[in-house]
C-alpha cells in the first residue's frame, strides 16, 4: 500500500510535501516521466494539477501494476514456505496407498499443485535424475548414487487370478506351483526389473518358467486382463473393490514387493522438503534410515 500510496501521490495533485521533496525535484520527475512515456499526463497551473485522459489511463495501469507487484511478493513468501508452487510427482501401478499422503498435503498445502505421473520405476529413475519429477515412489531395488532412496511399504505378494477361477473357490492360500500350467499377465521388465525378476526367480525355484502371454505397463490394466480371463498374475494385495478377481496368499513360498519413496540427493527446494516431511509422519517407522 505504500508504493501505492506513493504513485498516487506523483500523478495526482497532492502537494510536493507529501512526497518529503521540494518541488523543482517533483516537477523534473513528472517531466521526465512524460518524456520516457511520451504523452502529456497533466495539465498543470501555477495553482492546479490535473491529469489528462491519457495520464488517468497511466494511473490505473500503474495501480495494475503495484497490484501484481504485491501478488509477486506474497507468491515468492508463499514459496519460501513452501505454500505454493508445483509438485511433480511419479508413481508405479502398485501405489495405491499413496491416496493417504496425497490428501494430507493438499489439505495442508492447498495452494500447492501436485501432479502425479504413472511410471514404472526405471522411468521414475531417470525422470528424478532429469529433474522431470521431484519425488518418486517406486519398487526396489534401484541402483544410483544421485538418488536417497527410503523403503516405506513391504507389502505381501500372493496370486491374483479371475474370480471364477477354480484356485479362487476355496478361499484358501495356493501353492506356487499350482500356476504351472497358467498363462501369465505382468508388467514388461524394463517397467520395473526387480519385481519382475522376482516373479520369475520364485517361478524358476519351484521348478517351472512363467508362461508370459501379455505384458502391460501398469498393475490396474494388469487386474483389467486378469479379470477378463487373460491369465492369472502375482502382486500385492490391492483394494479390489468392483473387479472380478481374487487375490490368493502362496503358502509355499513368501514374497515381499519393496517399495520405496526416492528424491534427489542433492535436493534443495522447500517444497520437496515439506512433502517428504509430511510424508516420513505418516509412515514413522517404515521410512526409518
Amino acid at each position: 500500500m505504500a508504493d501505492r500510496d506513493a504513485c498516487t501521490a506523483r500523478l495526482t495533485s497532492s502537494p510536493a510535501a507529501r512526497l518529503h521533496i521540494a518541488q523543482p525535484p517533483l516537477s523534473r520527475q513528472i517531466r521526465q516521466l512524460e518524456e520516457e512515456v511520451g504523452v502529456q499526463l497533466f495539465f498543470r497551473t501555477n495553482r492546479h494539477v490535473e491529469l489528462t485522459s491519457a495520464g488517468k489511463a497511466f494511473l490505473e495501469k500503474a495501480y495494475q501494476l503495484l497490484d501484481l507487484v504485491e501478488e509477486a511478493c506474497d507468491t515468492a513468501r508463499m514459496a519460501a514456505r513452501a505454500e505454493h508452487g508445483k509438485l511433480l510427482i511419479g508413481f508405479t501401478g502398485t501405489a495405491h496407498h499413496l491416496l493417504p499422503i496425497v490428501t494430507a498435503y493438499r489439505e495442508t498445502y492447498p495452494n500447492v499443485s501436485l501432479n502425479l505421473q504413472l511410471l514404472g520405476t526405471t522411468a521414475q529413475v531417470q525422470a528424478l535424475h532429469d529433474k522431470r519429477i521431484d519425488v518418486g515412489f517406486l519398487t526396489q531395488p534401484v541402483n544410483s548414487d544421485q538418488l536417497i532412496v527410503k523403503p516405506y511399504f513391504s507389502p505381501e505378494i500372493g496370486a491374483i487370478l479371475p474370480e471364477q477361477h477354480p484356485l479362487a473357490q476355496s478361499g484358501e492360500p495356493i501353492r506356487i506351483t499350482d500356476l504351472a500350467d497358467e498363462s501369465f499377465v505382468i508388467t514388461p521388465r524394463q517397467i520395473g526389473p526387480g519385481f519382475y525378476d522376482t516373479v520369475t526367480k520364485v517361478c524358476h525355484q519351484a521348478g517351472f518358467s512363467p508362461k508370459i502371454t501379455v505384458e502391460t505397463h501398469d498393475m490396474q490394466t494388469v487386474i483389467e486382463l486378469v479379470s477378463s480371463g487373460m491369465g492369472v498374475s502375482l502382486g500385492p494385495r490391492l483394494p479390489l473393490a468392483g473387479k472380478s478377481v481374487a487375490f490368493r496368499a502362496l503358502s509355499d513360498v513368501s514374497i515381499r514387493l519393496e517399495a520405496g519413496v526416492a528424491y534427489r540427493m542433492d535436493e534443495k527446494s522447500e517444497l520437496v522438503h515439506s512433502f517428504l516431511e509430511l510424508f516420513f509422519r505418516l509412515f514413522p517407522h517404515e521410512t526409518q534410515s
